[in-house]
């Protein structure tokens, strides 16, 4: 019995150690994984006023634990200054809508952000640029139904092409490192 426990422990390890960490698409930063406090944005809603440097203020979740943010940003510097970064703790129970046509999102990757003075454990305000051009948005499953009332607010959002990166790299890392991951959200087109 015991040697059935080895070969198990075993066949895991090597599975693990074999997951390829996809490579990151064109104008993408290289990623860097921390474990530490960060800005989860990937869900935010965001003020349609820019300001002069063409930003809008996301509201964003204060979150712990593995994140993957541009490696342009260190661990250390993101220890000190909260900074928006990735990970997929809210995938399960969302889905990604994909808007139509080129719209104005918020880009939070990387972005800076201020800690809410009444709720500093739990939120945070991210100063995000602005993109014009096909966005991918993560919301609640059950709002499939109103993508065209999704489309039409400003969201944290990603490109198409950075939103499977981010997912799939932060899954392939996560599982290549032995901790627990949610695979990524289905898309509302295909519910």
């Amino acid at each position: 019995m015991k040697n059935i426990y080895a070969v198990i422990l075993l066949a895991l390890a090597l599975s693990a150690a074999a997951v390829e960490l996809p490579t990151p698409p064109p104008d993408f930063p290289q990623p860097l994984m921390c474990d530490g406090t960060y800005a989860l944005c990937i869900k935010a809603p965001c003020s349609k006023t820019q300001d002069a440097n063409h930003d809008v203020q996301c509201e964003c979740i204060v979150q712990t634990g593995w994140n993957m943010g541009p490696a342009g940003i260190s661990c250390e510097q993101r220890a000190k200054s909260l900074t928006s970064t990735y990970s997929n703790n809210f995938n399960k129970g969302s889905a990604t809508v994909s808007c139509p046509t080129a719209q104005e999102w918020a880009w939070c990757f990387g972005a800076s952000c201020t800690r809410n003075a009444k709720h500093p454990n739990e939120f945070a305000t991210c100063t995000c640029p602005v993109k014009n051009s096909l966005t991918v948005i993560l919301t609640s499953d059950s709002k499939c139904g109103d993508v065209n009332d999704i489309c039409s607010k400003m969201w944290s959002g990603a490109w198409p092409q950075a939103s499977t990166f981010a997912n799939d790299y932060y899954f392939a890392w996560m599982i290549k490192n032995r901790h627990p991951s949610e695979k990524a959200a289905a898309s509302c087109s295909a519910k």
